[in-house]
């Protein structure tokens, strides 16, 4: 399928929970792009499921932090990472069998967003517009961005404003400015756009 050359490019991650022991102590949030969901073989490796849409990225990390379901937060250099069909074999320093490589199944693989590499121009990632301020071309405030729904052709923009949600297409036509310092979204809405009541208001 060729790509739509007018709509923005969303990648996907999970933004965690803030890591202030181990991210600088600035309280700066992490991101988790992976889970462990098994041991594979004898040796302590995990598979791993992306939570990300660049799993290429597991390859050039140096340290992990392993978020387990607990809470527990386990800091460990990285010896190997490997893309197999849909998921990743990871390999950490000091889990070395599979008791070991058990004990972290269900544990998110979690990196700071240092290491999250910069989108290309006109390419943004989801949990950086989730939250926004939006606004149109004449500085009027329509909403705040509640969520990024993903499809096929294109991603769409739920702007929840005090009475009902816009959904606008993430393309280009309709993005005049993305201010991620600010974090704020000018916008420029079409006619006939859908429009649905926010729950609970009338």
């Amino acid at each position: 399928m060729q790509e739509n050359p007018g709509r923005m490019r969303l990648w996907q991650v999970k933004v965690s929970r803030t890591l202030s022991n181990f991210v600088g102590g600035n309280g700066e949030k992490s991101v988790s792009i992976g889970r462990a969901i098994k041991s594979r073989g004898l040796g302590g490796e995990l598979w791993i499921e992306p939570l990300t849409d660049v799993p290429a990225r597991f390859e050039k990390l140096e340290s992990v932090i392993m978020e387990k379901p607990d809470g527990a937060l386990l800091l460990f250099e990285v010896e190997e990472a490997r893309i197999q069909g849909n998921g990743v074999i990871l390999k950490l320093r000091g889990v070395d069998d599979r008791t070991s490589a058990d004990s972290l199944r269900g544990a998110y693989v979690t990196v700071g967003m240092e290491n999250i590499r910069n989108p290309d121009e006109d390419s943004y990632y989801i949990f950086e517009l989730e939250g926004m301020e939006v606004y149109d071309s004449q500085n009027i405030r329509i909403g705040t961005v509640s969520r990024v729904d993903k499809y096929p052709a294109n991603a769409v923009l739920v702007i929840a404003s005090d009475s009902e949600e816009i959904l606008l297409p993430a393309v280009k036509e309709f993005i005049v400015s993305v201010d991620t310092v600010n974090r704020r979204l000018t916008v420029q809405l079409p006619e006939g756009l859908p429009t649905y009541p926010v729950k609970g208001k009338s």
